[in-house]
């Protein structure tokens, strides 16, 4: 009893600092989300780090590190490596996911960051995040099916699939006989989902719905992109990123005048 008594001290000493500890993880998370709601997305991404470097195994803080990498280095002028930048945002988003398969926030961001990185692969690597990128959008959306997100990435993949023509189609298969087909059909319904999910601006989703109805060029498809663009054109952008779709809708309506 005497040795007893000592050891349940020290147990009950210890015990509440790893309380602590997940309270404090639990209240940098709840912050984190705040400044991204603030639209301070590179704040957000330093709190999400650092939950990170505390405890590596915060599957949420993986993913959401991993999202914002992805969503915001376009406009990081600091960042010198995109590439290794984009495959750092992967790989966070890979590990998180492999530590909770049934986030499905991870499963997009993989979807996301593999979208990225496409621009800097080589065609081998090209077709596979290719078909990651599908494959990742329909788990998140199986997983969580009003995730908007998920609907956007897995429609603008079927808008570039279906943009192919026959004989680029027939070449691609003759060496990749695994690379799956898209439809511009299946474009207009994921990005139709993705509109109507959305919880915050759909000025890119709408722009790429008008620009499926504009690849597709079925009858009436011009007047469909038309009115859709006819009604984006005035929009006042709220940050660079809506700058840069605001000058695609004028370019794209341009072609259609």
């Amino acid at each position: 009893m005497k040795k007893l008594f000592p050891l349940l001290i020290l147990v009950s000493f210890i015990f509440p600092f790893f309380g602590y500890g997940q309270v404090d993880i639990k209240s940098k998370l709840i912050y984190a989300q705040q400044l991204e709601d603030q639209a301070k997305p590179i704040d957000a991404l330093n709190v999400y780090k650092e939950i990170i470097k505390s405890d590596s195994s915060q599957s949420y803080a993986l993913c959401k590190a991993a999202a914002i990498m992805s969503k915001e280095g376009p406009f990081l002028k600091s960042i010198k490596n995109k590439e290794q930048w984009y495959r750092q945002s992967l790989y966070l988003a890979e590990k998180g996911t492999r530590l909770n398969p049934k986030l499905p926030e991870g499963h997009f961001t993989i979807a996301f960051a593999c979208a990225r990185l496409t621009d800097y692969a080589g065609i081998n690597e090209k077709v596979n995040l290719s078909i990651k990128m599908k494959s990742e959008s329909e788990k998140a959306i199986a997983l969580k099916p009003s995730l908007a997100e998920a609907y956007f990435i897995l429609g603008k993949w079927h808008q570039v699939m279906a943009n192919f023509s026959t004989i680029e189609w027939m070449m691609i298969k003759a060496i990749y006989s695994n690379m799956p087909e898209g439809t511009f059909e299946l474009s207009i319904q994921n990005l139709n989902k993705a509109i109507q999910y959305s919880t915050a601006s759909t000025l890119l989703y709408q722009y790429e719905l008008a620009n499926t109805y504009y690849l597709r060029d079925d009858k009436g498809d011009e007047e469909r992109a038309k009115n859709i663009l006819s009604k984006l054109i005035t929009t006042i952008p709220k940050s660079e990123e809506e700058k840069g779709i605001l000058v695609q809708i004028k370019d794209l309506k341009n072609k259609l005048d």
